[in-house]
């Protein structure tokens, strides 16, 4: 009954888009409020290997659909389907009740079990792979917005270690007019915190997890999740000790039992360290990293393990000479819509940091097509504001 009513829920707000763009919010069926970051995809894409799209965190979504079955799976939530060749404004999903929700009792640690299932992950490797993808890099300063680069982007994935070549397709950089006054000039250099070239393989090499797991301040607690029709997934808590004054994370890894596959694992600040920042000098410059994370999500598709979304961020304070005394928000997403087995590796590719350096280059409005992960509200407007004719 109350799928039927899911299901009602959602076709008088089905429409005729456009270029077989579908698009909505994604809600929670008994609060109304959105979902962040639920898996999305349509079932003929699969077999081309596609990856489908995801919610921002909004809930808002975009996926380009040829009048197939669309699935909406989120693992706090069931799975949702429905036929569309339109537009979905709302789609509702129910929570999910599990019938086993407990701690997991062994004799191996879950430190070492996470040890295990990393060295696993990472043999899924199996082919030479190119992960074709949209990513793009925004910059705030003082809590304002100064710059937007995204770009159409193709990672030439090595078989067994994950390693990548980057090569950029097309591309485009947008900053604020408010840069180019005298005042700002010191801070135009500064693009962004992350090299652009790594995202891919820190994310197959779990790098942020293997990080933690090297520190005894953290303590990982092995969960065990199984929903009523026998499926079922782990996840590893990341525990920080709250006696530490160190500035510490927190977070989680979500593992696929069949597969000993890693699925997603998210690792922030842990709110209770905010406190614990401190600054610290690197050559010239004065730096207080004040909060930070690194999320990555994994399918397993057509028997290949593949990396779908990449999101880092991290707030800082940098202190520099006279000129730079500021608060900077850099944050980059990478949404791999699509993959390609048994490829071969170019010789070059990309070789600056960040998508900024590479200015504009490109022959269509590709962000009009490829961009499946919708901008909020606010980003929306930064760019409407500077947007180059």
């Amino acid at each position: 009954m109350k799928k039927l009513l899911l299901i009602l829920l959602c076709l008088p707000m089905i429409g005729f888009g456009q270029n077989n763009k579908v698009e909505g919010v994604v809600k929670d069926y008994e609060t109304f409020k959105p979902i962040s970051y639920v898996n999305i995809y349509s079932e003929d894409e699969l077999k081309n290997n596609s990856t489908g799209s995801i919610s921002n965190k909004n809930g808002e979504f975009t996926i380009i659909n040829n009048k197939s079955k669309i699935v909406f799976s989120h693992i706090n939530y069931e799975s949702f389907s429905i036929e569309s060749n339109g537009s979905l404004k709302e789609i509702f999903l129910k929570p999910k009740n599990y019938v086993l929700d407990e701690i997991v009792i062994s004799n191996e640690k879950p430190k070492d079990y996470l040890k295990r299932i990393i060295a696993s992950s990472n043999s899924k490797i199996e082919k030479n792979t190119l992960l074709k993808g949209y990513c793009r890099e925004i910059v705030k300063v003082n809590n304002k917005y100064t710059k937007f680069s995204d770009a159409l982007v193709d990672y030439y994935v090595k078989k067994g270690n994950g390693k990548s070549k980057l090569v950029l397709v097309q591309h485009r950089a947008l900053k604020s007019k408010e840069l180019s006054e005298e005042d700002d000039e010191s801070i135009e250099t500064i693009d962004s915190f992350f090299d652009i070239r790594d995202y891919v393989k820190e994310a197959y090499r779990f790098k942020a997890v293997k990080q933690l797991l090297k520190k005894n301040k953290y303590e990982f607690l092995r969960k065990i999740k199984k929903e009523a029709d026998g499926e079922e997934y782990e996840i590893l808590e990341i525990i920080p000790n709250e006696k530490s004054d160190e500035l510490l994370n927190k977070g989680y890894v979500i593992i696929d039992p069949k597969t000993k596959s890693i699925l997603e694992y998210k690792i922030y600040t842990s709110e209770s360290h905010l406190k614990n920042a401190k600054t610290v000098n690197i050559l010239i410059a004065k730096i207080r990293i004040d909060e930070s994370l690194i999320w990555s999500k994994f399918k397993n598709i057509n028997n290949q393990y593949i990396l779908t979304y990449n999101k880092k961020h991290v707030g800082v304070h940098i202190k520099m000479g006279k000129q730079i005394d500021h608060d900077f928000d850099f944050t980059s997403d990478l949404f791999v819509y699509k993959f390609k087995n048994n490829v071969t590796i170019p010789k070059n590719g990309y070789h600056k940091k960040n998508l900024f350096q590479a200015g504009n280059s490109f022959t269509e409005n590709f962000w009009t097509k490829y961009n499946t992960f919708p901008l909020s509200e606010n980003e929306k407007k930064f760019i409407n504001s500077i947007q180059q004719k």
